[in-house]
């Protein structure tokens, strides 16, 4: 069985690589610097330059427009550089959440343990009989919003009529998924992180789906003075059509999901997350300046972070 999973890097971080898991840097088109050792998301039909709105989901159409060129897998998936689907269903005490209700995780950072959780042999037996894996779905009635669209305008700089615009686009061009669509605009759940791993019958379907309802909507929006958070809308919007072709798919019960936890890194660096680190990062924020002084601060923050998370249940 051939299985490529894709993680979406978009700066230099700590690869995460097997004959499965396979790194791809996103918006290479105008990035200031190539890394090696990943694929690129600007050869062959790519929309690489447009990443500043479609963020990560640059590398889902990579692989939608390249797919032979990558050995024709049967299943393709894609996971973050920093948010992973845990494949054992490891959990971590509930205080550890990313969002509160949820079932992502925080990780201090990458270790040998934490990579058995992501072991291509973990990976074979939890596809096997699957036609879809996806995280957990999430209640944003757990963040204090009613719906799904209420928390959509809470994200940095979006816009309610975005939103507007995708069921609007989706009821019109894909009739059949109006249940769909009413589920989401009156509900609190979502699948989060555009995260996924499909049959390749599947992943075609999706992303046809899934891009034909984004460029509706990047027609109607005027992107050119928007400012950077706000022009991941169309990235933003990706999660909404997985969530519409998930529940449309449950509808129909022609298919098989599973639903994992996920995790989310601190840091994917090497770090000693000791009282005595702390003291040091904290003196020296307060005698240095500029740079060096931000550089101390969030090393502070960072490890006060590890600290409280191995009191409550130990390194992943």
């Amino acid at each position: 069985m051939k299985i490529k999973i894709y993680l979406s890097y978009h700066d230099r971080h700590q690869l995460l690589e097997s004959d499965i898991l396979t790194p791809i840097q996103t918006g290479c088109a105008t990035a200031e610097e190539l890394y090696e050792k990943m694929l690129r998301d600007n050869t062959g039909e790519n929309i690489s330059a447009e990443n500043d709105k479609y963020c990560e989901l640059t590398a889902q159409y990579w692989a939608w427009k390249n797919y032979e060129a990558e050995g024709n897998p049967e299943y393709v998936g894609f996971m973050h550089y920093r948010r992973h689907f845990m494949f054992d269903d490891w959990e971590r005490n509930p205080e550890g959440v990313w969002l509160p209700g949820g079932h992502i995780y925080f990780v201090p950072c990458i270790t040998p343990a934490y990579r058995n959780h992501l072991a291509d042999e973990q990976i074979l037996q939890r596809i096997e009989g699957q036609d879809c894996i996806v995280l957990k779905p999430y209640d944003v009635q757990n963040l204090g919003r009613q719906t799904v669209r209420e928390q959509y305008t809470c994200l940095a700089g979006q816009q309610g009529e975005w939103f507007d615009m995708l069921l609007e686009a989706v009821r019109r061009l894909y009739p059949d998924y109006a249940a769909a669509a009413d589920k989401l605009e009156q509900g609190s759940v979502q699948y989060l992180c555009n995260m996924f791993i499909m049959r390749r019958k599947l992943f075609f379907e999706y992303s046809e789906f899934c891009f034909r309802l984004l460029a509706e909507v990047d027609k109607q929006v005027d992107s050119t003075r928007l400012r950077p958070a706000a022009k991941r809308f169309l990235g933003y919007l990706g999660e909404f059509c997985l969530s519409l072709y998930l529940f449309h798919a449950q509808q129909k019960g022609t298919i098989k999901i599973l639903e994992l936890n996920g995790s989310y890194l601190l840091s994917d660096e090497k770090i000693e997350p000791t009282p005595g680190k702390f003291l040091l990062y904290r003196f020296l924020s307060k005698i240095t300046f500029g740079r060096r002084r931000r550089y101390y601060k969030a090393r502070k923050k960072q490890i006060d972070q590890l600290l409280r998370l191995e009191k409550l249940s130990g390194h992943a």
